[in-house]
C-alpha cells in the first residue's frame, strides 16, 4: 500500500510540475499579445455648423484658422462634430472607448461614450455628436480615449454669443 500511495505522489508531482511551466507559457503569450496591440489616438476633431435656415451644412471650420470662426445672435446653427480616431490595421483591442464631453460655458450639453470595435483597413473609426441649435457661450468639445494607458485627448472651441 505503501508503494502505491507513493506511485500516486510520485505521477501526481510529475503532472502537477509539468503543468506549471505551461499555464506560465499561456501567460507570457497573453501579456505579448496585450503589449503588441498599438495605442488608439485622437487624429482630428470636425466641427461642420448646418444652417436651419438654408436646410444646408456649411463648410467644415478650421481648426488652424488664424481667425477662427464665432457665431453672434446665430440662433439657427447646430454642429455636426465628427471626432475621427486611428489605430494602426489589426489593432483591437475590448475595453477601448471615445468618450466626448461638450460644454457651453459651464453647461454639460453633452456626455457620450462609445466603445470602439474593430476598425477596418483603413485605419480609422468616427464619432459623430449632433449639437442642437441655440447655442449662446463658448462651445468646448474634448474627446479622449479610455481604456489605454497611453492618453490620448484632443480640444476644439467654438465661440457662440447672444445678446443685443
Amino acid at each position: 500500500m505503501t508503494t502505491n500511495l507513493k506511485l500516486i505522489i510520485f505521477v501526481l508531482l510529475i503532472l502537477g510540475s509539468s503543468a506549471i511551466p505551461g499555464a506560465a507559457q499561456k501567460k507570457t503569450v497573453r501579456q505579448t499579445l496585450v503589449q503588441k496591440i498599438p495605442d488608439y489616438k485622437i487624429s482630428d476633431i470636425k466641427i461642420t455648423p448646418f444652417d436651419s435656415y438654408k436646410g444646408e451644412f456649411e463648410e467644415a471650420l478650421k481648426s488652424d484658422a488664424a481667425e477662427p470662426r464665432s457665431f453672434f445672435n446665430d440662433y439657427a446653427y447646430s454642429l455636426l462634430v465628427v471626432v475621427e480616431v486611428s489605430i494602426e490595421k489589426g489593432g483591437y483591442e475590448a475595453g477601448r472607448a471615445v468618450q466626448i464631453n461638450v460644454t457651453e460655458g459651464k453647461k454639460i450639453l453633452k456626455n457620450k461614450t462609445e466603445q470602439m470595435p474593430p476598425v477596418e483597413d483603413n485605419g480609422k473609426y468616427y464619432v459623430p455628436v449632433w449639437l442642437d441649435a441655440g447655442m449662446c457661450d463658448k462651445v468646448t468639445i474634448t474627446a479622449k480615449m479610455v481604456g489605454q494607458k497611453t492618453a490620448s485627448t484632443q480640444t476644439r472651441s467654438v465661440l457662440f454669443q447672444c445678446g443685443e
